[in-house]
């Protein structure tokens, strides 16, 4: 049985593509939630921000917020997963600090954490509405914590050698106003070559990317009550109206803590 159920600030789905098609899903993006991808049968390769893991079927993927990731298919072979989608408020707060660490492919073998993914589609059948929304929303809660307690992840490569150390700068370094005549002058790069090198790596120009991680930082200081014109320059910002108006542009949304969680895809 396959669905995409999308409920307030939750996404549960389980997908199936006999030809994948190369639509917007599959591109680099990036969000302010928590996503699992639980990979069913494929051929098929995930990127997050510069590390790529070979998928194999029985592989979870746990992806943290603010981390730029995509998935390269081979598009001749049916592609089957399920997708998890949920705000850190979701994620029980004893696990909170494990769920913070995990990142990256663990292949699954305990038998009670794939059976919840199964139980998912059996309810999905016979249920729906706010029913539906809260059995899932408790399914979730077990693969949580059946999760965190997983083995370690899989080892992965390096998907662009050059920009390792810089993409660590940067995400090291959110906070400060970083430009690029200053990350140019700290590698020793042409500003020409960084940002060739760093869109063929990323798919995305380093500016944008820049921002956009500033701003994901900008949102989650908000979400923990701080107020939006105490923190721009918190976040590298030199004025509240740049600050603004790229939240805005970013996110669709002026910055303002009663707002609520805002899952659609940067």
């Amino acid at each position: 049985m396959y669905y995409n159920l999308l409920f307030p600030n939750f996404t549960f789905a389980h997908k199936f593509d006999e030809t994948p098609s190369k639509n917007g899903e599959f591109e680099y993006h990036v969000h302010m939630i928590y996503e699992i991808l639980f990979f069913i049968r494929g051929r098929a390769s995930f990127v997050i921000e510069n590390r790529r893991f070979e998928l194999r079927p029985g592989d979870l993927l746990f992806i943290p917020p603010g981390q730029h990731h995509n998935i390269n298919l081979d598009y001749s072979t049916p592609y089957e997963r399920y997708v998890l989608k949920f705000p850190e408020y979701a994620v029980p707060e004893s696990l909170l600090p494990t769920a913070k660490t995990k990142f990256g492919s663990y292949k699954i073998e305990d038998a009670a954490l794939l059976n919840f993914f199964s139980e998912m589609d059996a309810h999905v059948q016979r249920y729906k509405g706010k029913d539906l929304c809260g059995l899932l929303t408790c399914k979730l809660n077990e693969i949580l914590y059946y999760f965190c307690h997983e083995n370690a992840p899989h080892e992965f490569e390096i998907y662009n050698e050059n920009m390792t150390e810089l993409i660590n700068y940067i995400n090291q370094n959110i906070a400060g106003r970083l430009t690029l005549e200053e990350i140019s002058k700290r590698f020793h790069y042409s500003k020409s070559y960084i940002c060739k090198e760093f869109r063929s790596c990323m798919k995305a120009p380093i500016m944008r990317y820049i921002r956009t991680k500033k701003i994901l930082m900008a949102e989650s200081l908000i979400k923990s009550g701080k107020k939006p014109n105490d923190i721009f320059e918190q976040c590298g910002f030199s004025d509240y109206s740049t600050f603004f108006r790229a939240y805005k542009k970013l996110l669709g949304k002026a910055p303002s803590r009663k707002t609520p969680d805002k899952f659609s895809r940067l």
